[in-house]
């Protein structure tokens, strides 16, 4: 029978369309083959096609390429201003009519020198630097004294809305802090931690994470990683919670890619500069299109139970 279900704490629901329900090789798609690296701007040697480093990674050291100088090469993980921003990093200016200037940062973190080298794939060493990276690029945009909200997050596949095939992730600063973050204020995780420990939506459990599929996914086959310690950002936890973290996200979306033929998919961090969130990460494979009663009412249909994603993401 289906069912309406509410999530964990806000007043949203999701319709887990059980008559509909499908096996994991229904959503399996052919997908256009990823544009070649030949003009690729992201690749190693092509570093003059963009604008020069904020900061590069060299197993481990990294600093900006030198103003004057030829962009630095040899490096592992590239940060560099987006070409064509969301946002620009400039004083915040407030009019009459309520609207304000679109202030703060737009980054791009490139993951890998490899073009079609993306989480999924990464070695334990490679998945690490990347969310030290993460963590690198939030202290120091935090810093801004008008950023009140940093987005990090990541689009794979066409579907998802990359429009480069090269391994990218993408970090915005805004002035504000949206609705959907501002209402998130306060949550207690650890309780959703604690129902999920053994509950069949359980994906997995390590020293100082967990990645479940939530009890009212909007997206089938979405999974969330909690740390299990409250931390409101990256930069709050300990070197061994980030790696921890980082392993966890890295084995879910490694399942998801086996389980799925490598979907496209969105994740995204759930973080805080200073108000009172509990940190996470949520994982939304697209596996169809928002239509017209999504986008009428807000309220998703899901076509596979979290109990039934969970189960064959632990099992694959």
């Amino acid at each position: 029978m289906n069912e309406l279900r509410r999530d964990y704490f806000l007043d949203r629901w999701v319709i887990i369309a059980v008559d509909r329900a499908k096996r994991p090789s229904d959503f399996v798609h052919a997908r256009e083959p990823a544009s070649g690296s030949q003009d690729c701007s992201f690749c190693p040697g092509q570093e003059s096609k963009t604008p020069p480093s904020k900061a590069s990674y060299f197993d481990g050291d990294h600093g900006p390429d030198e103003p004057g100088k030829p962009p630095q090469t040899g490096w592992t993980v590239r940060v560099i201003p987006n070409m064509y921003p969301a946002v620009r990093q400039e004083e915040v200016h407030i009019r009459r009519d309520m609207g304000m200037t679109a202030s703060g940062v737009h980054e791009v973190v490139v993951e890998s020198p490899g073009h079609d080298h993306h989480p999924q794939f990464m070695a334990d060493d490679e998945i690490r630097r990347l969310f030290r990276v993460y963590r690198d690029r939030f202290a120091e945009i935090a810093g801004i004294p008008y950023v009140r909200y940093i987005s990090v997050f990541r689009n794979y596949g066409k579907e998802a809305g990359a429009s480069l095939a090269h391994p990218h992730s993408q970090i915005i600063a805004l002035p504000i802090v949206p609705r959907d973050i501002d209402e998130q204020r306060g949550f207690d995780y650890g309780l959703v931690i604690e129902d999920e420990a053994d509950s069949p939506r359980l994906i997995l459990d390590s020293k100082h994470t967990v990645a479940i599929a939530p009890f009212a996914s909007c997206f089938t086959y979405e999974a969330w990683v909690i740390p299990k310690r409250k931390c409101r950002n990256l930069t709050e936890m300990t070197d061994e919670e980030r790696d921890d973290f980082a392993l966890v996200t890295r084995d879910v979306l490694a399942r998801l890619s086996k389980l799925l033929s490598d979907p496209p998919y969105n994740y995204a961090f759930v973080q805080s500069i200073d108000d009172d969130i509990h940190i996470h990460l949520r994982i939304c494979p697209k596996l169809g299109v928002e239509a017209g009663f999504e986008l009428n009412t807000g309220v998703h249909i899901n076509s596979v139970t979290p109990e039934n994603a969970a189960k064959s993401l632990r099992e694959v």
